[in-house]
């Protein structure tokens, strides 16, 4: 038997990927400010983060993750690489805030995953932090 070419959240451009988005009854704005503020924030890198998410801005978790920033787009999007303890590569990371009518959709988009186990671990992470995204927002 030959190998499977179409391997789900698997592609020949960013190896192992996950996205996961959910649309939430929030200005763009509103989003931003939930995401990359406590408790949200704590969620999804730690409840101690002090980082401006600026161009080239690290930080290292509690947990050992550390992520770089690469680009950001206020409002609209950052990159960032994302490097787990043990891991031997960094991934990429981009958190995109789209407007939808009168709503905002928010989406994680993870690249560069080491393997499928790693991809289902990061689908339920993302799906957590879209969870708690909307708890923030019922408040």
């Amino acid at each position: 038997m030959g190998t499977q070419e179409n391997i789900t959240g698997h592609t020949a451009s960013q190896g192992w990927e996950i996205g996961v988005k959910r649309t939430f009854a929030l200005t763009p704005e509103a989003a931003w400010q939930i995401i990359f503020s406590q408790p949200v924030l704590g969620v999804w890198l730690d409840h101690k983060a002090g980082i401006a998410f600026q161009k080239n801005d690290t930080y290292t978790t509690v947990s050992g993750t550390t992520i770089t920033i690469t680009s950001v787009t206020e409002v609209k999007v950052i990159r960032m690489k994302w490097q787990a303890k043990g891991q031997a590569a960094a991934s990429t990371l981009q958190i995109r805030v789209i407007p939808a009518k009168d709503k905002t959709t928010v989406s994680f988009h993870h690249e560069w995953l080491a393997n499928n186990k790693e991809r289902e671990a990061m689908k339920s992470y993302w799906t957590h932090v879209l969870d708690e995204i909307g708890k923030a927002s019922d408040n």
